[in-house]
C-alpha cells in the first residue's frame, strides 16, 4: 500500500513541474498623486506621470481608444480635463495610469474626486 501512495505521490510532483508558467508583465498600473500629473491635450497627446516623488518623469502615448473614468464613470478626455482643472488641492487626490508595456500607449487613467 505504501509504495501505491509513493508512487502516486511522485506522479503527481512530476505533472506539477511541468506545470510551470511564464509570467510576464503586460500592463502596469501607476498611482500618481495629482500634482505629478499632467493630462493629454489631445486624444493622440501624451500624458506625463511620476510615480513616485525620486522618480523620472515619464511621458507616455494616449490613444483615441484610453478610457478616462472619473468618479467611477466613464467620461470623454474633455470632460476629465475639466474636472481635473477644478481641483484646487492637487496633492490629495490620486490618478491611476494603466500604462501597456508592449504597445507603450495609456490604456486607462481613472480617478475619484
Amino acid at each position: 500500500m505504501n509504495r501505491y501512495k509513493f508512487l502516486l505521490l511522485a506522479l503527481i510532483a512530476l505533472f506539477s513541474l511541468s506545470a510551470n508558467a511564464d509570467f510576464r508583465t503586460i500592463a502596469r498600473a501607476h498611482e500618481v498623486v495629482l500634482s505629478d500629473f499632467s493630462a493629454p491635450a489631445s486624444p493622440n497627446g501624451m500624458a506625463g506621470f511620476k510615480s513616485c516623488a525620486d522618480c523620472k518623469r515619464m511621458n507616455v502615448r494616449v490613444t483615441p481608444e484610453t478610457r478616462y473614468v472619473l468618479n467611477r464613470r466613464d467620461v470623454t478626455l474633455r470632460q476629465f480635463r475639466d474636472a481635473l482643472a477644478a481641483v484646487t488641492d492637487r496633492d490629495a487626490p490620486t490618478v491611476v495610469v494603466l500604462h501597456h508595456l508592449e504597445s507603450d500607449v495609456v490604456l486607462r487613467i481613472s480617478t475619484d474626486l
